[in-house]
């Protein structure tokens, strides 16, 4: 009835990499967590806080002070090796800076370039630079991020962890997002790592990169947890928000936002159980209410549902299968599903304390805005 989809191999490069900091300092440390990263932090005196708020890595420079306090605080670090792929790169300065900090053991992974195909530099200068890090002796992972899932069939295969930026808010449709991270993950070997970045910043800091654009804002806090939640739906093996140093550094400017990203990974972190499980493929059928808002701006189904089989549970989710849905746009919606089988017992809405309303082979809702409901775990087939 259901069919195993082969992801289970991709955490293991993020395992190996957060085994070597240890368990020392801070509960997010621990090998296996759920990566949970930020960008844009400034100074190592805010590793800390970020830590505190359940983050277990963060870009940041390859710098023995840096990644001192950073392994202290059970933080890994994606960091620059010196230089970046295409034209200018140097060779002498990646030699020296992979020779004193490969071996570090808060150092991550080793920032090839940020989105090759915005800056046009291409998929083989990349590839000249990957190589060269592994001859020079890196041993730890390379990663790269792309700005859109349409360049993912370039450059998705090169590293060894891809990842995928996206900041619609909100100039675009959050759909946007959602969609590129799709792209990106079926465009990427199912055994290579893929991590969603997240916008966490207000785009009126950088207008000069919108021009024309109006009425700039942050993510509301639905709009970041209907994001990290598809990410999930999409198959990413870890996240990361962008940025800190807008909501903190500068003059604390974003506190609200601070706050409703610090309750979003919070979630997150007591849900690692449902984050790390495995996507199974199911039968699945859907309809929606109301067939005028059936599709949302990316002409994909407005609320996105997926399998999910949690193998190793906690107190809080056990070990099953669940249904994630997610509402991708502004709108409300009555979504039925059918499940995987056909069940006798009541199907449960994980964290609301309420059953769905089901005849044991479809659930019917309703979704807010941007809205996520768990359902599971699901009650046993009946035969």
């Amino acid at each position: 009835m259901v069919r195993r989809f082969p992801l289970g191999q991709a955490l293991g490069l993020f395992t190996a990499a957060l085994l070597a900091l240890g368990t020392a300092g801070c509960r997010v440390a621990r090998p296996g967590d759920y990566p949970l990263g930020l960008y844009s932090v400034g100074s190592e005196t805010n590793l800390a806080e970020i830590a505190g708020a359940g983050f277990n890595l963060v870009t940041g420079p390859a710098r023995r002070d840096f990644l001192d306090e950073a392994k202290a605080n059970g933080i890994g670090v994606l960091a620059s090796p010196g230089s970046h792929a295409g034209d200018r790169f140097d060779a002498a300065k990646i030699r020296a800076t992979v020779a004193k900090h490969d071996r570090h053991p808060a150092l991550w992974s080793w920032y090839l370039i940020d989105e090759p195909d915005m800056q046009r530099v291409s998929p083989e200068k990349v590839e000249l630079a990957h190589r060269f890090l592994k001859r020079v002796g890196a041993t730890k992972p390379t990663s790269l991020v792309l700005y859109q899932g349409d360049s993912a069939k370039w450059y998705a295969d090169i590293a060894d962890i891809t990842m995928i930026d996206r900041y619609p808010v909100p100039w675009l449709p959050l759909a946007n997002f959602s969609q590129h991270i799709h792209k990106t993950r079926l465009a990427t070997d199912l055994d290579r790592p893929m991590i969603a970045v997240i916008q966490s910043f207000d785009w009126t800091a950088h207008q000069n990169v919108l021009p024309g654009e109006e009425n700039l804002r942050p993510p509301t806090e639905h709009e970041l947890r209907s994001m990290t939640y598809s990410a999930l739906a999409r198959g990413a093996n870890g996240i990361f928000y962008y940025s800190y140093a807008d909501m903190r550094l500068k003059e604390r400017k974003y506190p609200e936002l601070w706050a409703a990203l610090k309750r979003v990974v919070g979630e997150v972190r007591s849900r690692e159980a449902l984050f790390k499980a495995e996507h199974v493929w199911w039968p699945k059928a859907h309809h929606f209410e109301n067939q005028e808002t059936r599709f949302n701006a990316a002409l994909e189904a407005s609320v996105q549902s997926v399998l999910l089989r949690v193998k190793q549970g906690d107190k809080q989710i056990p070990p099953g299968h669940y249904i994630l849905a997610v509402n991708t746009t502004p709108q409300f919606h009555t979504y039925r599903f059918r499940l995987p089988w056909k069940t006798a017992a009541e199907v449960p809405v994980a964290f609301e304390g309420r059953v769905a309303i089901s005849d044991g082979s479809w659930v019917a809702d309703r979704f807010a805005p941007f809205t996520v409901h768990v359902y599971g775990p699901l009650p046993q087939a009946v035969h």
